[in-house]
């Protein structure tokens, strides 16, 4: 079972993550029982694979104070900072780091994918493309010669 602070500090990670889209009416990975989620994740795996679990969560956790320079966890920066350093993380040179915040993010994307809105949204089937415009071809005149 995931700790209150633990549950705060995913929901903020994912949440940088899976932010949603109002405009393309998906909601953020927030609104949804990420604690509730990965507690499940953490009762059904093995112990191996809860412990990785956890330290991914505590590693994006306190990546802040590394990444950006700031003595806060995920849970207190803002939303583009928490993007920036997730972002890092993932990005970062040590495989390590990167695997562990993929870990994390791989959870997410089970939770988020198995929403009903989310699952209809990714399976709707892709809008027709915009009619092209064909080209003219023009004729050029050449001007008489005087």
């Amino acid at each position: 079972k995931l700790s209150n602070l633990e549950a705060r500090w995913a929901e903020a990670a994912l949440g940088a993550i899976f932010p949603g889209s109002k405009d393309a009416g998906m909601a953020g990975i927030r609104g949804m029982d990420v604690r509730g989620f990965l507690s499940e994740v953490l009762g059904a795996v093995p112990f191996q694979a809860a412990l990785g679990l956890r330290i991914a969560i505590w590693l994006v956790a306190l990546a802040p104070l590394f990444i950006i320079g700031r003595f806060k966890t995920i849970s207190g920066l803002t939303q583009p900072d928490r993007e920036r350093v997730v972002a890092a993380l993932v990005g970062h040179r040590s495989y390590a780091l990167r695997s562990l915040t993929l870990i994390l993010k791989t959870m997410g994307a089970l939770l988020w994918a198995g929403d009903d809105a989310v699952r209809a949204h990714m399976l709707a089937p892709a809008p027709a493309p915009a009619p092209k415009n064909e080209l003219i071809p023009l004729r050029v005149k050449r001007a008489a010669v005087a």
